[in-house]
């Protein structure tokens, strides 16, 4: 069986991680699949990733010993920057036939000023140069995601796919969720995702702040977790609205969430291709996104675009009356659009499998 070393995943529940589950379940019958992990057991034996990626001399002595050690057809990088390609450059070494970098951002999501903010962005200009050295196939979810990260080199563009069925609107799914809440309202209004500066939740907290004012029926969701959630529950506690406005943390029934709410609010910064916006159109609710938002992630109809520099009081409105319409079911237009897992997974088999055949 032909061995994956899978990079990308973390604790996090984004949208990284959530492609990686899902074309992992479907690869894992024909690949043996390793995670990226801080600890990694491998054939009997337990590797540590060093913990300091500072100390570069122990970074780079680990990674060689570990390519060398573990045989890997495909090395499969998910990464949301480009500011390292380290471990492309070991595997190709390792002489690793198969060396996949999949773009899934249209920005960093770490900005450093300083030396530090120099050095990134040294690294990044340093990385695209010499990107075709080290990886095989570049494949990104959207066009923005490929254009940004790879800078006129040819990709190929992997849709986010999900198993549509579980996202459909089901009225179980949604009591599941009625039952784990004190209050439930008539409008629910939600953010998906890390609570990070990308996401840009205080933005989405001015916002739920006016929605509050403006309906007393309305409920506002904050589902994930991230670095701002503690000065964002802070505000909410200081509003008096944390009846009102509710933090979930991070969840792994995201599929029965979307059964509850009414309509997506997403004013991020940047944008790859969402996944919260395929899992939201899959549940036939609408979307009020930032006009910064691929316009690729329009995929039903749903996904309506606003700018960021709109007044508060032109979101609030708009999400009011999307709040308000009925669901649509669209699982059809998801499946001809091609946003099905086991079209993705299909899709980067072939890739995978002409690399193998190339490299023979």
């Amino acid at each position: 069986m032909k061995r994956i070393f899978m990079i990308g995943y973390s604790t996090d529940k984004g949208g990284v991680e959530a492609y990686i589950k899902n074309i992992s379940s479907q690869l894992e019958d024909k690949y043996e699949i390793i995670l990226h992990w801080p600890t990694m057991s491998i054939d009997g034996k337990e590797w540590v990733v060093p913990a300091n990626r500072h100390n570069y001399i122990k970074y780079q002595q680990f990674w060689r010993k570990f390519f060398h050690e573990n045989k890997f057809d495909v090395i499969y990088y998910n990464t949301c920057d480009i500011v390292s390609i380290d471990l492309l450059k070991f595997a190709k070494d390792a002489d690793v036939p198969v060396r996949i970098i999949h773009s899934h951002n249209t920005g960093n999501q770490v900005v450093a000023g300083g030396i530090l903010g120099w050095f990134h962005k040294w690294q990044e200009r340093n990385s695209r140069k010499n990107l075709h050295k080290y990886a095989t196939d570049l494949l990104a979810c959207s066009k923005t995601a490929g254009d940004w990260m790879f800078d006129g080199r040819p990709y190929t563009i992997i849709k986010n796919g999900i198993d549509i069925s579980r996202y459909v609107y089901s009225g179980t799914k949604r009591q599941n969720v009625l039952g784990s809440l004190k209050n439930a309202a008539g409008k629910v209004v939600a953010c998906l995702g890390r609570l990070d500066r990308q996401k840009n939740p205080f933005m989405s907290l001015s916002i739920f702040t006016v929605l509050c004012q403006k309906d007393r029926d309305t409920q506002c969701l904050f589902i994930g977790d991230g670095e701002y959630r503690t000065e964002l529950e802070a505000k909410v506690q200081a509003l008096g609205l944390r009846h009102r406005i509710i933090f979930t943390g991070g969840v792994d029934n995201v599929n029965e969430w979307l059964s509850y709410i009414n309509c997506l609010l997403m004013p991020s910064f940047f944008e790859g291709l969402p996944f919260a916006l395929v899992e939201a159109q899959a549940a036939g609710i609408r979307c009020l996104v930032s006009n910064t938002v691929s316009q690729e992630a329009n995929i039903t109809g749903l996904v309506e675009y606003k700018s960021l520099n709109a007044p508060v009081e032109e979101w609030t409105d708009r999400l009011l009356e999307l709040a308000s319409m009925p669901r649509v079911d669209v699982s059809e237009s998801l499946i001809s659009a091609g946003y099905s897992i086991t079209n993705t997974a299909v899709t980067i088999e072939k890739i995978i499998n002409q690399g193998l055949k190339v490299c023979k």
